[in-house]
């Protein structure tokens, strides 16, 4: 049983007491944080500025190797899926592509291009629009904020 200061045990209504003022300064603490976590996350996806250097960032990629293993998160439709290339680089790519390509198939990005090249070893080319996803928003945030 918990005493309090001299030596005797609360009373119900004490703990009672004890217990709201508690609530009451958790609640003080964790409103605020969520309110600035909830705003930051709305300033990152609703910037102008964040979006284009998003866009400009995976514009600026550029890499190229040989695939030396692919891997997935999860086994379901929307599971990310990944090629690790033999220069070291991972890279996410689409569902499709992934399903496509195989070990040893070659993949190229060239600086300032919107395009991921993937040379299958059966000759034939994939050409997938690399920063389709950045582009759009950001050119649609850019419409959306000059009308």
């Amino acid at each position: 049983m918990q005493k309090n200061k001299y030596n005797k045990p609360y009373s119900k209504e004490e703990l009672e007491t004890q217990m709201s003022t508690v609530k009451k300064n958790i609640w003080l603490v964790f409103i605020p944080i969520f309110l600035l976590v909830f705003a930051f996350g709305y300033y990152q996806s609703n910037s102008l500025d964040h979006l284009e250097s998003q866009y400009h960032e995976a514009l600026s990629r550029e890499f190229s190797g040989k695939v030396i293993s692919k891997r997935q998160e999860g086994d379901y439709n929307r599971a990310s899926r990944f090629v690790f290339l033999d220069s070291n680089y991972e890279d996410q790519v689409e569902n499709g592509t992934y399903e496509r390509i195989k070990i040893g198939d070659t993949v190229f990005k060239k600086k300032g291009s919107d395009y991921a090249n993937y040379i299958l070893l059966s000759g034939d080319t994939i050409i997938e629009d690399y920063t389709y996803y950045f582009r759009k928003r950001y050119k649609d945030m850019r419409k959306e904020k000059t009308y």
